[in-house]
């Protein structure tokens, strides 16, 4: 049997920051909000696009996922710069659809072009997927000291080994790691 080989990019600090300004510039603010909410919050690339405003609950800082991809209801936190994103997106009337798409009564259809300029105006790597928003998420929270269960919460795992597979160590978080296995012998 072949041996799994599993993605492990995510952004760094300075590369995050980098998309935010390339998304800032996108002409189709829709859909660069959209894959802002991705990266606010770990989200699914269907839960965004399929995001309707009856499941945001912005007083309890809550989204709902009615059927996520386990086939489970599903609770999203939305954390400050989630709700910043929410609050900048127009709710013309009649539109039930958090990211609408050119005809108000159908979600965004596609972010691929989106993404692509985005990635190009931010200087990313062209193999980097929208979907490595998802491992991002879950490697910074990891990497500033938030345990697997939390971080498996938030990506609404049902299995500890999925988190496993999407959250990963900086190098630097793992070099300090390791040179706190010995003390300082030097004096």
């Amino acid at each position: 049997m072949a041996r799994e080989h599993h993605r492990e990019r995510f952004l760094t600090e300075a590369e995050l920051r980098a998309l935010f300004l390339a998304l800032d510039q996108e002409p189709n603010q829709i859909a660069a909000s959209a894959i802002a909410l991705l990266a606010a919050t770990g989200a699914r690339r269907s839960e965004a696009m399929k995001a309707k405003w009856e499941h945001v609950d912005v007083e309890r800082r809550l989204w709902v996922v009615p059927v996520s991809k386990s086939g489970r209801r599903r609770h999203i936190p939305l954390s400050d710069a989630a709700l910043r994103i929410l609050a900048r997106q127009p709710r013309p009337d009649g539109c039930p659809w958090v990211f609408p798409g050119k005809d108000r009564q159908k979600p965004i259809g596609c972010l691929r072009n989106a993404w692509r300029s985005v990635k190009e105006r931010a200087g990313l790597p062209t193999d980097l997927r929208l979907h490595d928003l998802r491992h991002t998420f879950a490697s910074t929270l990891v990497s500033k000291g938030r345990t697997l269960y939390e971080v498996s919460q938030l990506l609404g795992h049902s299995q500890m080994s999925m988190t496993m597979r999407y959250a990963h160590l900086a190098p630097q978080r793992l070099l300090e790691a390791a040179n706190e296995a010995l003390p300082d012998l030097s004096s």
